[in-house]
């Protein structure tokens, strides 16, 4: 999957829908144990709506949330 976010609120459809995320973490819990997901924050996508308008000016605001 790597770290080329550009939707932070969709789950990918290879992955399956958010029924089967809650199917699964109860599974977890029900059996005791936790899940440990990894929230990648730091990483977006050339396509995520943030990075385009970062590069569409040289005075856009989001111009140095880019290095």
């Amino acid at each position: 999957n790597g770290y080329d976010i550009s939707d932070y609120q969709e789950i990918m459809d290879e992955f399956g829908t958010m029924e089967d995320f809650d199917r699964l973490l109860k599974g977890v819990h029900d059996r005791g144990m936790k899940l440990i997901l990894d929230l990648v924050v730091n990483h977006t996508s050339d396509e995520h709506p943030w990075f385009i308008e970062s590069k569409s000016s040289k005075d856009n605001p989001k111009r140095d949330w880019y290095i």
